[in-house]
């Protein structure tokens, strides 16, 4: 039975058969083609490489529409990204580009066209959705403009520049959690400790994000090493049906698969939670079955904050609460960025080094109340002009 979304489905010699529309007769009847393989990813992988090369074919000597130019975009790219990522891009033009472009014909679109387009999707006049906020709206226009680049490359469309000023990035105001709070989360985890009340810990002072914490597995942890290694992380998205599902797939990025030392006061609550667990029993559950999802485990973290008399923030801001501690305890920049999984630590630098008013002051009395502190006219040497 062919899975949804996906003209896929297994033989009964056992392989798998993907199906896909390789051109038209001239009473734009479908000719199907087929492609065959030992799993269902192989025969996937290759089905949408067919599927872009034929579409390219099928967009070429008449007028298109721009609903199926973005979706033949979307094949594409389709074997180079995460099926979370192809599911985010899939919603995205669903909702907001297509309504406003998908009518439209390649031909008619100009850079007047497009911009004009492109404000009505950051406020649209019908109320189909609220204005668009900094991140969506620069998500909007960045697809748009590749799916421009994409046909300008098709000669479909001459090349064209988008200029559009989007919205301002608006500050959040969450500040992160106090060394009183975090006292607090620990006293709560301790009293009745359970392997749930601990994802908060992991969270907090090991800085996993909720996906990775809901993709643990007690074999992820090497209690006699004190070493956490991260392989997965689970999250629900938008299938190609318009229904959401759940996956469970590597880690956000590749540097966010990671080993990470973990601390003996929390190594020693773990050895007690993880007594006659199975490796393949999952973190969160204890069960060999389905994962946590991300979105239950948020609203059991909220319910656990209240118990605990914190305050109420969003539960990635048990990260960027380990992130803070870290910086603030003197831990280098390079050192912290393998350890929360980011790609490059500029990324680091940029979300979570901020300062605050105390921190400023314990910097100033540092520098200029020492002895010979705040020397004016040389560094190392070197007069200043």
């Amino acid at each position: 039975m062919a899975k949804h979304g996906e003209n896929i489905r297994r033989r009964k010699d056992g392989r798998w058969e993907g199906r896909y529309i390789k051109g038209r007769t001239p009473d734009r009847k479908a000719v199907w083609g087929s492609v065959y393989g030992r799993s269902y990813t192989e025969v996937q992988q290759v089905l949408r490489q067919r599927k872009a090369e034929s579409g390219l074919y099928l967009l070429s000597g008449r007028r298109v529409r721009f609903a199926e130019l973005a979706w033949q975009w979307l094949a594409s790219i389709g074997c180079g990204v995460k099926e979370s990522t192809l599911a985010h891009y899939r919603y995205t033009l669903r909702r907001y580009l297509l309504p406003v472009f998908g009518e439209a014909e390649l031909q008619t679109l100009d850079e007047q066209a497009l911009e004009q387009g492109m404000l009505r999707v950051l406020h649209p006049s019908d109320g189909s959705h609220r204005p668009l906020g900094c991140s969506s709206a620069r998500e909007c226009l960045v697809m748009l403009r590749r799916i421009c680049k994409y046909a300008a490359h098709l000669r479909l469309i001459r090349p064209m520049e988008i200029c559009v000023k989007l919205p301002q990035a608006q500050p959040r105001p969450d500040e992160p959690l106090s060394a009183a709070e975090q006292d607090q989360v620990r006293a709560f985890v301790l009293e009745r400790p359970t392997p749930r009340k601990a994802g908060l810990l992991l969270q907090m002072e090991l800085g996993l994000r909720i996906g990775e914490v809901c993709g643990l597995q007690w074999g992820d942890f090497d209690l006699k090493a004190g070493l956490l290694t991260v392989r997965r992380t689970v999250s629900r998205i938008y299938g190609s049906d318009g229904r959401t599902k759940l996956v469970i797939q590597t880690p956000k990025t590749r540097s966010s698969g990671r080993e990470i030392p973990i601390p003996r006061r929390l190594l020693s609550l773990l050895a007690q939670l993880g007594r006659e667990r199975k490796p393949d029993c999952w973190f969160l559950s204890g069960k060999e079955g389905k994962p946590v999802e991300p979105r239950c485990y948020r609203r059991s973290i909220q319910g656990y904050l209240r118990r605990a008399a914190v305050r109420k923030v969003r539960p990635h801001l048990l990260r960027h609460t380990f992130a803070t501690t870290c910086l603030q305890a003197g831990c280098d920049i390079k050192t912290l960025s393998q350890m929360m999984g980011h790609t490059d630590a500029n990324i680091t630098l940029k979300r979570y080094v901020h300062s605050n008013l105390p921190r400023m002051r314990r910097e100033m009395d540092r520098i200029f109340s020492s002895p010979g502190g705040g020397r004016k006219g040389s560094v190392r040497g070197q007069r200043i002009a």
